[in-house]
């Protein structure tokens, strides 16, 4: 059996304007992931496969070490997913009745757990689901899938449309989330600090590739941005380095600062001050980079 809570193998995805994949990604268990790209990168696609609402054309997905051949309701029931689009719309429903409809489904319900989260979200159960705000609709959908004791969340978009005081009780339920240590989120989002709250491993998409996904803190480790007194007509071809910009104090961008800065002392150069580089700028010369392939 695998030792991944999610297991992508190979998937492709191909559609009239927009192809996904070939795409390669294990989540171990017990971890926090966050899928980062922009609109239109293949986020969505990607966890409507993992839910098996959408098949790949190609490829193989296994969520516990299974695929939804085996047993496509009793994978469900282990899995949390706040879509970012809510289903809860129905002309009628009220947030009680969304709650009960729910809890048939999920043999782990827990009814605590949502009455205290509805109390924290500040949900009236006689509230209309489709007179709600998207923000309202977002705490909703996220209390539903805590309450039904999942061990594995699928959150996307997450904080879209919440305030920040709605957004910080959201980030403090996924880290009690995970507190048991055998669970697992995977998050699409494109809100940084999300990602550098929560986050344990980062995989950067674009246009339905797969850029990179790594250890967070390896990430933060590697990219840095360094200051050098000597301006080196050479430093652009420093091992590591993707940007550089020459002046009286150049200023050197790398995604290896060990062997970049290894380089540096080998010629006698200082460095002045380093600075990790932000998640979003690494995306953006990511980008640049596989443009360049």
């Amino acid at each position: 059996m695998s030792a991944f809570a999610v297991s992508i193998e190979g998937v492709e995805k191909q559609y009239d304007r927009f192809r996904l994949g070939p795409i390669r990604l294990n989540v171990e268990p017990g971890v926090i992931a966050a899928i980062v790209g922009s609109n239109g990168s293949g986020k969505t696609t990607l966890f409507h496969m993992l839910m098996n609402t959408v098949q790949p054309d190609r490829g193989d997905i296994r969520l516990f070490g299974q695929s939804y051949e085996d047993r496509e309701v009793e994978m469900k029931q282990r899995i949390g997913f706040m879509a970012e689009s809510s289903y809860a719309e129905e002309a009628g429903w009220r947030i009680r009745d969304i709650a009960a409809f729910t809890s048939r489904w999920y043999p782990k319900w827990d009814g605590g757990k949502w009455e205290a989260l509805a109390e924290r979200f500040e949900l009236d159960p006689k509230s209309k689901v489709n007179l709600l705000s998207k923000g309202m609709k977002r705490r909703l959908m996220f209390s539903l899938c805590i309450a039904q004791g999942p061990e594995l969340l699928l959150l996307d978009e997450p904080s879209s449309g919440l305030d920040p005081a709605a957004w910080r009780i959201m980030l403090e339920e996924i880290k009690k989330f995970m507190s048991s240590g055998d669970r697992t989120v995977l998050m699409a989002t494109h809100t940084m600090e999300e990602v550098r709250r929560l986050a344990d491993y980062v995989a950067f998409v674009h246009k339905g590739k797969l850029l990179e996904y790594k250890d967070k803190d390896a990430l933060n480790y590697d990219w840095r941005t360094l200051w050098i007194e000597s301006p080196m007509e050479e430093a652009a071809e420093l091992p590591g380095v993707i940007e550089c910009e020459l002046g009286a104090m150049a200023r050197l961008t790398t995604c290896d600062a060990q062997a970049t800065e290894q380089a540096l002392r080998e010629a006698g150069i200082a460095i002045v001050n380093r600075q990790q580089v932000e998640l979003d700028e690494m995306l953006g010369h990511m980008i640049a980079m596989d443009k360049r392939k």
